[in-house]
């Protein structure tokens, strides 16, 4: 079982549902050597916060670090890092739900290769690693729990591993080779958040790195929770930050879309979704109907 030292590092500011479904995957799921580490961004909700202080107090395995006033995700992820002392980390939005062996199966892709320095999962709400429908906010697929898509997708991998354009920031397994050579996300040109992500992925393929898909694992993730509509506001303004640091990215990401590298686990999936929804009986006779 491939589960390296790591810690699941999650910046927290209210949205409580959120984060109490976050953490309760987390802790369901995590196995081997890892740390969750909260770090609450001063979040105003008295009763998230008495939360996190109980969830701390009760498991070694949780590290509830607190800002003493709101500094933002990215500063708030850093922390994290910053907190990892050589481990691997799993940098992970509070608006997600992991499923089962969602370590093993990152560090697994982190590390199936040299080169391999930051991996993404599928997931429903997360650009170019959204599915059943690419670039799209996806819900889950109806009659399915977020626990059966996942085995679904794993059922439908051919763990090929595909190399992504970007990592997207939701969730991201960053080795920590990666953390020691190329530091930490960028607090001065993206302050909030959005687009600290992919000035990271693209400083760590400077660096020599390849950014992979983890495409036996799904991670389900609500989007934009912390935010709202203010997020469209930042993710332009990061857009254009983006264009000065990095003039080819943007031509990058098009590049990848048209070519979609993706396709063929994409197609999986819709595949053994289409069987799915099918059913045993209308799958025998759609099987007899065609060998006539």
């Amino acid at each position: 079982m491939l589960v390296r030292p790591v810690d699941v590092v999650v910046p927290v500011h209210d949205a409580r549902e959120h984060v109490l479904a976050c953490v309760a995957s987390v802790l369901r799921h995590a196995r081997g050597d890892f740390r969750l580490v909260l770090v609450d961004d001063a979040s105003e909700d008295p009763s998230l916060v008495s939360w996190l202080d109980e969830q701390a107090a009760r498991s070694e395995r949780v590290q509830l670090l607190r800002n003493d006033v709101n500094r933002g995700f990215v500063a708030s992820a850093n922390r994290g890092l910053r907190n990892a002392g050589g481990r691997d980390v799993v940098l992970l939005n509070s608006d997600t739900i992991v499923t089962r062996g969602f370590l093993q199966k990152l560090a697994e892709c982190a590390y199936a290769s040299d080169d391999t320095g930051i991996v993404s999962p599928f997931t429903n709400n997360g650009t170019i690693c959204s599915i059943p429908r690419f670039l799209e906010a996806n819900e889950i697929p109806a009659s399915f729990t977020v626990d059966e898509f996942a085995a679904l997708v794993a059922r439908a991998s051919r763990r090929r591993r595909p190399e992504l354009v970007t990592a997207v920031g939701f969730c991201m397994y960053v080795r920590a080779d990666v953390i020691a050579r190329i530091g930490f996300l960028d607090e001065e040109n993206f302050p909030r958040g959005y687009g600290e992500e992919n000035d990271y992925s693209e400083r760590a393929k400077q660096a020599g790195y390849r950014i992979r898909l983890c495409d036996d694992l799904f991670v389900a993730h609500v989007g934009r929770a912390s935010f709202g509509d203010e997020g469209d506001t930042r993710e332009d303004a990061h857009n254009a930050v983006m264009d000065r640091m990095h003039p080819t990215y943007h031509a990058d990401v098009q590049r990848f879309i048209r070519e979609n590298p993706l396709a063929e686990a994409q197609a999986d999936v819709l595949a053994l979704l289409a069987a799915r929804r099918l059913g045993p009986i209308a799958r025998l006779r759609r099987f007899f109907g065609e060998a006539r």
